[in-house]
């Protein structure tokens, strides 16, 4: 029996046509991949974002149940010696002492380190590295304490009005596209401080959300009403 033509000698090279189509082949896998791999990689850290809400709805709980119901404060006293007016994601508030990554934790000793925009709290979400405490609240649903035409009182959960629309915390601007991505503490429905420009869109258009009913949801920023999720008393 004659040898097969193609079995004829211990190898063949590859021609050069047969090489670029690899290749192109090769190049074409892995644009492909990329796409897949980023939109995981997003989906992981918003999955992420959600997980910190839901650490921030049950410390706003636990801080009800010891404070007579009462929700804390998006913004309230100043820091010891600072002037600085405490927030509800500072490390020398209630929620991040209750969270144990504020004053006195182990994992924080210090505001500096609590401060860094890629440290790993609840306070910090994974999609931004651009900025610390990168979530927003409601003033008027957790109470605006420095004094002045801002002045908002502190509220009980039971309060609450239509609970399950109204925002308590969401992601805010930082992380989202230059130039309106300069990042609030707070947000309410006015001019000054609206939820139109404080609420951020840095997953994939869209911000994750913790409401009055403790429940986490992704939402449209553009599409939130003002009576419905933001001021509802």
């Amino acid at each position: 029996m004659g040898r097969v033509p193609w079995l004829r000698g211990s190898s063949r090279s590859f021609t050069l046509v047969e090489l670029l189509v690899v290749i192109a082949i090769i190049g074409l896998l892995a644009g492909l991949s990329v796409p897949a791999i980023s939109g995981a990689t997003a989906k992981a850290k918003s999955t992420e974002c959600v997980n910190n809400l839901r650490q921030i709805g049950t410390a706003i709980n636990l801080f009800a149940s010891e404070n007579n119901g009462y929700l804390p404060y998006s913004s309230g006293p100043s820091a010891a010696g600072t002037g600085t007016n405490i927030g509800f994601n500072h490390w020398a508030a209630p929620l991040a002492v209750i969270m144990g990554v504020g004053t006195g934790s182990v994992s924080f000793p210090s505001q500096a380190s609590f401060e860094k925009a890629k440290a790993k709290h609840p306070f910090n979400c994974p999609a931004c590295k651009t900025g610390s405490r990168t979530y927003t609240a409601n003033m008027r649903g957790m109470g605006f304490l420095p004094g002045g035409n801002t002045n908002y009182p502190q509220r009980k959960i039971a309060s609450l009005v239509k609970s399950s629309q109204l925002i308590l915390v969401a992601d805010d601007t930082l992380g989202d596209p230059a130039p309106a991505n300069g990042g609030q503490d707070f947000f309410d429905e006015s001019s000054s401080y609206s939820y139109t420009n404080r609420i951020g869109i840095r997953h994939g258009g869209r911000a994750n959300a913790l409401f009055g009913d403790f429940h986490v949801e992704s939402i449209t920023a553009s599409n939130l009403i003002a009576s419905n999720n933001i001021n509802t008393f």
